[in-house]
């Protein structure tokens, strides 16, 4: 389910050089929000001149380890208590 959530993407707040041809002397870097996917905490980002800009893919993008296992907690955790809920609703409707 984490390795799924990474299809929600989002760009910003953080910035990131796309090239460095903007500005008036077209040498200022040009920055824009990064690509981020990850639901609810963003673990993988667009790295910009290493692969496809503005699209994510796990083999060539920034993998943060550590958020994305913060991600299958928070899965696992919220699994877990619809599963408590469902038994409990279960025991309660059978008792």
């Amino acid at each position: 389910m984490s390795a799924a959530s990474m299809f929600i993407e989002r760009s910003g707040p953080d910035m990131v050089s796309y090239g460095n041809l903007c500005g008036p002397s077209f040498s200022d870097p040009c920055l824009a929000p990064v690509l981020k996917g990850g639901f609810p905490i963003a673990f993988l980002f667009d790295s910009p001149g290493v692969s496809v800009e503005h699209e994510l893919f796990v083999g060539e993008d920034m993998f943060q380890p550590k958020a994305f296992a913060w991600n299958t907690a928070i899965h696992a955790l919220v699994i877990g208590l619809a599963v408590l809920m469902a038994r409990r609703v279960r025991a309660r409707n059978n008792g």
